[in-house]
């Protein structure tokens, strides 16, 4: 288990890397990232670098007995790249409005652009060769949350290279024009070249051709970052090498990250809670957590390269017990790797009130004395830490098409695509469970349960899998929009949903949105459904009841989005109630279909009915650690180590909060015997495993 900080050397007197070493050291860490910004330090000149500070602070560090994570520098352009000069091209990218980025900032340049490209493998290389098999050095990371300031740049490289993608995916311009529909608005092109990047903020572009252009950006970064791991790899590079995203499923900005990790030798991301909610609920890191972990072979353990160490830009209050509840939940889900960001607060920049362990004086505090509490159990409790893996027997299926789709062309204002996962990973975590995410539907067999909210777009080949899995004893829970497009964004002619009637037993009449939004002015068009405004009408919750005996008991709610479902063999499991727009329609239905059974829920619905769904589908093994009932923001994070299991119990409440145990345990941070129920206090954690007699 490595545990550390990222750390910026360049930013504070040669004399005081010692102590910070020192006092690293002291709080348990054994690696810091470095140099991820300090391109301009490196190579102060075209071609002329310099590493000798970079060689004394890598030795000041290793003498402590503390490792160091590189960054190639390529997200911190120096201004020599940036400004334009004579001979040089100009790489910056450009805003969707036609400006051009301006020098001060980071992620300035075009990841596109081949002077870009050719500088960056430059520096790449220089940094492989300088320091790969260099004891000291534990691995690279590549760049810096890319994407993070958008994917999206409207330089003229950028459109050709898009013109040049449609190309080579639909061959010829009637092709083009027949499968996006752009006989709609008389939108057809003569040639390829007339097509544009479409900009989000016109009016009505063709939504075919929104997801296109992201799916072409999302290839454009997985390629720019390719060029940087052939130059390190080339350069001799043995160590293991990653990069880092932020903001993963971030809609209209996303990039394909089992395409950006596919060659690299471990998933990195970062996690900054508070940016998520003030006291986010604990379902919705834990989300990201399990797609992190999806991302290569299912439950790889990865590297959370940066975790929140203090509040981002005073966003919301500080509870230094916060900070080690998740990095414990980082490493209850497969965190093999911690970096808190960062070290020390800057005192200079654009992040000054960005909290790092170390505040501006550099002095320690109630901070540091958390992290280096943490510091310490994971020194003391690396044997079962290093052993953790997940078996978890739940899934949710997360489409990145489905998510960019809702981003750019959402039906009705209210559809959250995050939000609908997070609901589901919720009622997984009332029931003592964790879950993981899956990208595709390929390897469903191994679970019991697979939810796959919102899943708007179809193909034959997720259909195939969708119905093999089902026919070979999974449950599938669909819910509403499932299957109304295809993979070119095009409404088959045929009443959803798309290739799946059958499996779920409905077919879908009519819809309709509950909030009383009609469409959205024209100058919204193409920006997320909340930029629409506040709805002109609610029609309110919906009720949802109950049918007597298909598992489901009383009346819930509905909200946002219906579809109205005719059932075509599929058993009623709750209605619509009075007030909805589709009295006595089916709300949930349930198709057994060979030895499995296909669930489909036609609107956004409360927590309660996500809960029992699950709970219908999952209640028959219960966990021998359970919160109780009410205590919704304890999460239960179930491991084994080998062949014993382990559960890390993590209270993401400000208050102690009671946990039921089925048999004895011991809570290896404490070294104390648990049996029958226990407090867990605020925001603490307790680590489960078998008791010895």
């Amino acid at each position: 288990m490595r545990y550390g900080a990222a750390y910026y050397p360049e930013h504070w007197p040669e004399d005081r890397w010692a102590i910070d070493a020192r006092l690293m050291r002291e709080a348990g860490f054994n690696v810091a990232r470095l140099g991820e910004f300090a391109w301009r330090r490196m190579e102060p000149a075209p071609d002329r670098y310099d590493f000798a500070w970079l060689d004394q602070a890598i030795a000041v560090l290793n003498a402590e007995g503390i490792g160091v994570l590189l960054g190639t520098p390529t997200a911190g352009p120096p201004v020599w790249l940036v400004v334009p000069r004579p001979g040089c091209p100009d790489c910056r990218q450009v805003y969707e409005d036609g400006r051009r980025w301006e020098a001060g900032g980071r992620s300035l340049c075009c990841v596109n652009h081949p002077y870009f490209i050719e500088r960056s493998e430059r520096i790449a290389a220089a940094l492989g060769t300088r320091y790969a098999g260099h004891p000291g050095v534990i691995g690279f990371q590549i760049d810096n949350e890319l994407g993070m300031y958008g994917t999206r740049c409207y330089c003229e490289v950028c459109l050709a290279g898009f013109r040049a993608w449609l190309r080579d995916k639909y061959g010829s311009v009637g092709e083009l024009n027949r499968r996006l529909g752009l006989v709609f608005g008389g939108n057809e092109f003569i040639d390829v070249d007339d097509a544009p990047i479409p900009r989000r903020g016109q009016d009505l572009h063709n939504p075919g051709l929104l997801l296109d252009s992201q799916r072409y950006f999302s290839d454009v970064n997985v390629r720019y970052l390719r060029a940087q791991e052939r130059a390190l790899r080339a350069a001799g590079v043995q160590q293991r090498i990653t990069t880092n995203v932020c903001h993963m499923f971030a809609g209209g900005d996303a990039i394909d990250g089992r395409a950006l990790f596919e060659t690299l030798d471990v998933v990195g991301w970062d996690l900054y809670p508070s940016q998520f909610a003030a006291d986010p609920h604990p379902a919705t890191m834990a989300l990201l957590h399990a797609v992190a972990r999806g991302y290569k072979e299912q439950g790889a353990r990865y590297w959370m390269l940066e975790q929140q160490s203090g509040s981002p830009m005073g966003e919301a209050a500080d509870d230094p017990r916060r900070s080690r509840l998740w990095a414990w939940q980082s490493v209850a889900h497969g965190a093999e790797l911690i970096l808190y960001f960062r070290w020390r607060t800057g005192r200079f920049g654009g992040e000054q009130y960005w909290r790092g362990i170390l505040d501006h004086d550099g002095e320690p505090n109630a901070r540091y004395d958390v992290v280096a509490r943490m510091g310490a159990e994971v020194g003391r409790l690396a044997p079962l830490l290093d052993g953790l893996r997940h078996d978890n027997d739940v899934a949710i299926l997360l489409d990145a098409d489905a998510n960019v789709s809702l981003d750019f062309n959402p039906p009705g204002a209210g559809l959250r695509y995050r939000a609908q996962a997070d609901m589901f990973y919720a009622a997984v975590q009332r029931l003592g469970r964790a879950a993981d995410v899956v990208h595709d539907g390929s390897d469903l067999g191994r679970y019991r349960v697979v939810v796959a909210p919102l899943l708007r777009l179809m193909d034959e080949s997720l259909a195939g899998a969708l119905r093999a899995y089902v026919d070979g004893g999974g449950v599938l829970i669909a819910t509403m929009l499932t299957a109304t497009l295809d993979r070119d964004h095009v409404a088959p002619p045929v009443r959803p949903p798309y290739l799946l009637r059958d499996l779920f037993g409905v077919e879908r009449v009519e819809w309709g949105s509950l909030t009383g939004v009609g469409a959205p002015p024209k100058e919204l068009m193409g920006k997320d459904a909340a930029a629409w405004g506040e709805p002109r009408r609610d029609t309110g919750a919906i009720p949802v009841q109950a049918r007597p005996g298909g598992g489901l008991t009383g009346v819930y709610a509905a909200g946002v989005w219906y579809d109205h479902l005719q059932s075509i063999g599929a058993e009623t499991l709750a209605v619509f109630g009075e007030g909805s727009p589709v009295h006595d329609a089916p709300a949930v239905t349930m198709r057994a279909a060979g030895a499995g059974r296909a669930v489909y829920v036609a609107s956004a619905m409360d927590q309660r009915l996500y809960d029992d769904l699950l709970a219908l589908f999952l209640g028959d093994e219960a966990s021998p650690v359970r919160a109780v009932a009410e205590n919704a923001r304890v999460e239960v994070v179930p491991c084994r180590n080998g062949t014993e299991r382990a559960y890390v119990v993590l209270n993401h409440d400000a208050t102690p909060r009671t946990v039921t145990v089925a048999r004895s345990f011991r809570d290896a941070l404490s070294d104390t015997v648990v049996t029958g129920s226990f407090d867990v206090p605020g925001y603490d954690v307790a680590i489960l495993t078998e008791a010895r007699t």
